[in-house]
Order: C-alpha cells, then sequence, then structure tokens
C-alpha cells in the first residue's frame, strides 16, 4: 500500500508539472509580441508587497498592494493556505490590516481580498473593508455545516426552482491543485482575449490544459462555488 501510494503522488506530480507546461507554452507571446517580456501566470511577477504569519502553520503575503487619494485608500490581494480554517481567517485579516495601517498611516479605507493564488482572482476565500476603524469582513468558504446545507439542497426545488450547483467539500492539496489548473488557463486566456465570454473561456483551458470539457467545467464550477467571496456569511468588528 505504501509503495502504491508513493507511486500515484508521483504521477499526479508528473501530471501537475505537464499540465502546468502546456499552460506556459500556450501563453508564449505570439511573434508580434516577442518583444514584450512575457511571464507565466502562474509565477508570481512581482516580490511579496510583505509577509508574515499569524503562527507556523498560518503564514501569509500581501501582494497587488496600492494606494490612492494620497494613501487614504488602500487595496491588494491576501495570499493565505488554499485550506484555512474558518476560525484562522479573522486572525489573518486583523494581521494583514495592521501591516497595511503600519506602511500606510494615513489610509482611511483598506480593502483586502483574500484567495489562495494571485492567478486565481475568481477564487476568494473572504472580502475584508476597512472603513475609518470598522472592519466589514465577508466569508468566501463554507464551514462544514454550510457544506453539508449546500449540498443537502442540491437537486431539491426551491420556490419553485430546482437548485442545480456543484457539490461542495473540503479540498486536499491534489483537488486544489487540479482547481488551480483550471482556473490559472482561464485568467490566462482572460488576459490574453478580454473578450472572451465564459464558454469561449471553457474552450480555451481545455486547449491549454488538455483536459476534456467536462473536467474542466467541473473544476471552474467548484472553485467558484468553494471559494465565492462573500457567500458563508459575514461579520463586523473594530480595529
Amino acid at each position: 500500500m505504501k509503495n502504491n501510494r508513493i507511486i500515484i503522488g508521483t504521477i499526479t506530480v508528473l501530471v501537475s508539472l505537464f499540465l502546468a507546461w502546456r499552460i506556459g507554452l500556450w501563453l508564449e507571446p505570439t511573434p508580434a509580441e516577442k518583444g514584450a517580456l512575457s511571464t507565466p501566470l502562474y509565477t508570481a511577477k512581482e516580490p511579496a508587497f510583505a509577509t508574515g504569519k499569524v503562527r507556523d502553520d498560518l503564514p501569509y503575503e500581501l501582494r497587488n498592494v496600492k494606494a490612492a487619494e494620497g494613501e487614504k485608500s488602500v487595496g491588494g490581494l491576501g495570499i493565505v493556505r488554499f485550506d484555512i480554517s474558518r476560525g484562522d481567517i479573522k486572525p489573518v485579516v486583523i494581521a494583514m490590516l495592521k501591516v497595511v495601517r503600519k506602511k500606510f498611516p494615513a489610509a482611511q479605507q483598506i480593502a483586502l481580498d483574500l484567495t489562495p493564488s494571485v492567478n486565481c482572482p475568481d477564487c476568494l476565500i473572504a472580502e475584508a473593508r476597512y472603513d475609518n476603524g470598522r472592519v466589514k469582513l465577508a466569508y468566501g468558504t463554507p464551514t462544514l455545516e454550510q457544506i453539508e446545507e449546500s449540498n443537502r439542497q442540491i437537486g431539491q426545488p426551491a420556490s419553485g426552482k430546482t437548485l442545480d450547483r456543484p457539490l461542495l467539500f473540503q479540498p486536499n492539496g491534489e483537488a486544489f491543485s487540479a482547481g488551480l489548473i483550471v482556473m490559472t488557463a482561464i485568467e490566462a486566456a482572460r488576459k490574453k482575449d478580454p473578450g472572451l465570454n465564459d464558454e469561449q473561456l471553457l474552450d480555451a483551458a481545455v486547449a491549454a490544459t488538455g483536459l476534456s470539457y467536462v473536467v474542466v467545467k467541473r473544476n471552474r464550477d467548484f472553485m467558484r462555488a468553494y471559494y465565492s467571496g462573500d457567500d458563508f456569511g459575514s461579520e463586523s468588528f473594530d480595529l
């Protein structure tokens, strides 16, 4: 059994590397674009604005942080573990906000979107909005109870309409990696041609990854549903 797990793990890593390579090839600029700097989207283009950790197993990064209006308004991305627990989100947000406020003491409004990857803007774990000492924190990932409740409602009529949405579960590393490869390909296609609609983006991801349409769509739908941004409750507190 141990040997089987090692073999399966090795195959999973090789498949992930192959798909990442396929996406990288697909992202290569056309001949007319060869003079432009090209960086694969699955790698961070710039150093992190700041890094830190709430504890050893709860690190975070701040990226794409930008200030406006004389540094009174600040926005950015907070990168955290893909499997961060609900109870750990608030402490991480507080830590990030303190870092931003220290860097920009004049900031009155701060908007932070928490995501597991800088390359997946559609994958939102939480949205934090700071406004003159008051923070609204919206949760984008579900608790176990919310997962169970959501799954119970699938296929059940609600107000005369049958609910059709992905089956939710807490992703492990393999499931998250598979979903991230798809979302990275979709984001790459969107940046390459902002005019593409959802179906065209799916087709582009199929071409980039070599996966079937069904697999690509299933992964996209799950990632959007699980990392929803603000679908799973909110709270407000002073900071």
